[in-house]
């Protein structure tokens, strides 16, 4: 009896040719949406993270573990990072500071944000192990803000000691003030730092990956997305 041949075939060297090369061309076709939907999700869920940094620690003022906190800033251009950390003042220190006449606390209202002093805050999101702080690294080549260098805000339950430090604080006295938001978008060749006008707080170049954390002295914290086709800051 003979034996049937199979008819097998497969794909020969040309078909296979014309098939990477369509999957080729409909993944660079692919690509850019996908690597642009990656970078937006990448900076939305860094702003989250910074907003939920800066409730976190107003959230253990409300419930009493701390009586005065502070958020701290550092865009460091040396090292390339930008870190956030948060950190508390107990009710006990708090008190001696305020019934010492003597204490900067007392006689240099603007240093009560304190930035430069290593023993001043209780508990430091930097030292690890204390749950109620938090500290957060960025890579500023990947991510950047709105300014260089040191900045901080301070709250209090009742807002009475909000205050600011570096890039955060201007004027002096009763002419104080404090910035209450920053800042954040992607960094490249064209954008060193966030570039946003002082003065209307909107963009001053096209920016599809901006975002803004602003805070008020009672410590309630919102995000805004700066929206191109709206030409204005939409609420997330």
């Amino acid at each position: 009896m003979q034996t049937l041949e199979k008819n097998t075939k497969g794909f020969n060297i040309l078909e296979l040719i014309v098939v990477v090369v369509i999957i080729g061309i409909i993944s660079a076709a692919a690509y850019p949406k996908f690597s642009d939907w990656k970078k937006k999700r990448e900076i939305r869920d860094t702003s989250l993270r910074i907003k939920s940094l800066i409730l976190g620690i107003n959230a253990q003022v409300q419930r009493g573990l701390y009586s005065f906190v502070q958020v701290y800033m550092n865009v460091n251009e040396t090292t390339s990072t930008i870190t956030i950390v948060s950190k508390g003042m107990k009710q006990s220190t708090l008190a001696t500071k305020i019934n010492n006449g003597d204490d900067p606390w007392n006689t240099d209202p603007a240093s009560r944000c304190d930035i430069a002093s290593g023993t001043y805050w209780d508990d430091d999101g930097a030292t690890a192990g204390i749950m109620e702080v938090q500290s957060m690294t960025l890579d500023r080549d990947k991510y950047t803000t709105n300014f260089v260098g040191e900045a901080a805000v301070c709250f209090s339950k009742n807002a009475q000691w909000y205050s600011g430090a570096g890039v955060l604080a201007g004027g002096t006295g009763a002419d104080a003030t404090v910035e209450d938001r920053i800042f954040i978008c992607l960094r490249d060749e064209a954008v060193d730092t966030c570039a946003v006008a002082e003065d209307t707080g909107e963009p001053t170049i096209i920016e599809d990956h901006l975002y803004s954390i602003d805070w008020t002295r009672f410590g309630d914290v919102t995000m805004e997305k700066w929206s191109i086709g709206l030409n204005e800051w939409v609420l997330q």
